[in-house]
């Protein structure tokens, strides 16, 4: 049973309250309620304004209702829209993005048709976008490339900026809603392609109107065998799927950062650019490359246990293990190990090294204890190496599948009553004038 009543007595004031449950959750401004008599009150704590929830990093916190994906973390279990990993393996970039965004599996001629125009809208990149990125040194990581050309795409945009145009465009304007999702898309794949193509140092292949969205991001990139000039099949098909892994996780950082910029009513690109800022700390997307940076700095198998040791002193940390979510083994992993083996690089030592982490680790009571187990990023990392994706492109190929589950959760939002993000704190400071305080003296 999820839904009931919640009975509340306040010890500061004897009063007793009730409050409704729905779906195992109590809405926070119900407690708003429950209030102390402010007699002796510390201004700070604002108890006359009614209880508050104190939830750093958000742990226990529900902020919308959405039937995009759902994680049973007891079980192990990902559904997206309803459907399971296994169900939705063979699909498709633009299957993908049918399903999440639009709510339904597309027919063959819905996914062609959106292949159709996605292809279309990528070669409609403005030359200040090329610009932008080319004057970047091609030795810079691939992120700052990607924010700067999505920013001077929407400069060139300026139909789409509400601020700009007087208000509002997309909340609740599902053609609008709809047209920036696309564009959205086709902007990202472009923006990425020309960063990697520049990194490379090799000259910028076009998107085609025959190819398939990540068909086009690879041959962008220049993620192509050499004789042919075309991606590798396996490699594309490995990638795909373990996009299919990557859709969408709920409210991880890059789908909540973009939630609370778009609150305002900004923009999907500024949305986007915020879920890239979000994504490339350690902690979330940049977690697979800081993985892989530091199982590179371990030379040999030998010196493994060593480096555990300084894991739990909390000398070093180990990225890529344990997971918010996930109690039970992370349900992405094993497919993510299956497309290593289809990968062929059991021969990779820093693979060797990650496996012997994870053999001595699955029986250390220190790692047991704490129920940390390695996440899709700790063996993820190896499968977009061989794909040919090099470390620091790994975050920006991550947020390539996630932009999928990121568009849906923004889409979704326009269609439904919006409220911004505007959270409260819990003040420490002096809540009156010092007396004796004085501003230094100005040289």
């Amino acid at each position: 049973m999820s839904d009931g009543t919640l009975f509340v007595e306040d010890s500061r004031s004897g009063k007793k309250y009730e409050i409704p449950i729905r779906r195992n959750a109590v809405l926070a401004t119900d407690l708003k309620k429950i209030k102390a008599s402010s007699t002796g009150e510390n201004r700070t704590d604002r108890v006359t304004g009614g209880l508050r929830l104190y939830d750093p990093g958000l742990e226990n916190t529900t902020v919308v209702e959405t039937s995009i994906s759902f994680a049973d973390s007891d079980r192990g279990l990902l559904l997206f829209r309803g459907y399971s990993l296994e169900q939705l393996w063979q699909s498709e970039f633009e299957d993908m993005l049918h399903l999440m965004v639009w709510g339904k599996y597309p027919t063959r001629s819905q996914s062609e048709s959106l292949r159709s125009t996605l292809a279309s809208l990528m070669l409609e990149i403005p030359k200040t976008v090329f610009e932008v990125i080319e004057n970047f040194p091609r030795e810079c990581p691939p992120m700052p490339m990607l924010v700067a050309g999505l920013a001077a795409y929407l400069a060139n945009d300026l139909d789409s900026i509400p601020a700009f145009n007087g208000g509002n465009i997309f909340h609740g304007n599902v053609e609008k809603t709809n047209e920036a999702v696309l564009k959205t898309v086709a902007a990202f794949a472009c923006v990425m392609g020309i960063a990697g193509s520049h990194r490379r140092g090799i000259k910028f292949t076009p998107p085609s109107k025959d190819k398939s969205y990540y068909e086009n991001l690879f041959t962008m990139m220049g993620i192509v065998d050499p004789a042919t000039g075309a991606p590798d099949s396996l490699k594309l098909s490995c990638f795909r799927r373990f996009a299919v892994l990557n859709t969408d996780h709920g409210m991880a950082l890059s789908v909540f950062a973009n939630l609370v910029t778009t609150s305002s009513l900004a923009d999907p690109i500024s949305g986007v650019i915020s879920s890239l800022a979000a994504a490339y700390g350690p902690l979330h997307f940049g977690a697979p490359e800081s993985a892989y940076r530091t199982i590179s700095k371990i030379e040999r198998l030998e010196d493994v246990p060593a480096f555990l040791n300084e894991v739990k002193s909390g000398k070093r940390r180990l990225f890529g293990y344990g997971h918010r979510t996930y109690k039970t083994v992370d349900p992405r992993l094993a497919p993510i190990k299956d497309t290593l083996l289809e990968l062929n690089v059991e021969s990779d030592p820093l693979l060797k090294v990650a496996r012997e982490i994870d053999r001595i680790s699955a029986t250390d009571e220190y790692f047991v204890k704490r129920g940390l187990h390695a996440n899709a990023d700790f063996y993820g990392v190896f499968c977009f190496i061989a794909i040919g994706f090099q470390p620091e492109e790994i975050p920006v190929a991550m947020f390539a599948q996630r932009l999928v589950g990121v568009m849906a959760h923004w889409r979704e939002s326009m269609l439904r009553r919006i409220k911004l993000f505007r959270p409260t704190h819990i003040y420490t400071g002096e809540t009156e004038p010092v007396a004796d305080m004085k501003l230094p003296a100005k040289l």
